[in-house]
């Protein structure tokens, strides 16, 4: 088992995790769906660095995994940004 399945799993882990904590959250907010978005991102990444390493996908299989999980990955880190002020969890801000 290579270092980069090892990773496309870990991903696939913290995807599931990112995903099911905004499905159960009371109000899910954007920065939230950024976290997932990003995390799915680099999930297919490293699926398609597994994919790279071991041949199992055809050229276009790969370019789709990498393609797709850049976008994505850009996307959630888009999201990051733009609600970044907003990302208090349910915390108060201590300052006015």
């Amino acid at each position: 088992m290579t270092s980069a399945l090892l990773l496309a799993g870990f991903c696939a882990a913290m995807t599931v995790l990112a995903v099911s904590r905004l499905l159960v959250s009371d109000e899910p907010t954007p920065y939230q769906g950024g976290i997932a978005l990003l995390v799915f991102g680099i999930t297919l990444l490293a699926g398609f660095w597994s994919a790279s390493r071991l041949g199992w996908s055809t050229a276009t299989g790969r370019l789709l995994l990498g393609a797709g999980g850049g976008g994505i990955a850009v996307v959630g880190a888009a999201l990051l940004v733009r609600h970044w002020e907003t990302a208090t969890d349910g915390a108060d801000d201590p300052t006015p």
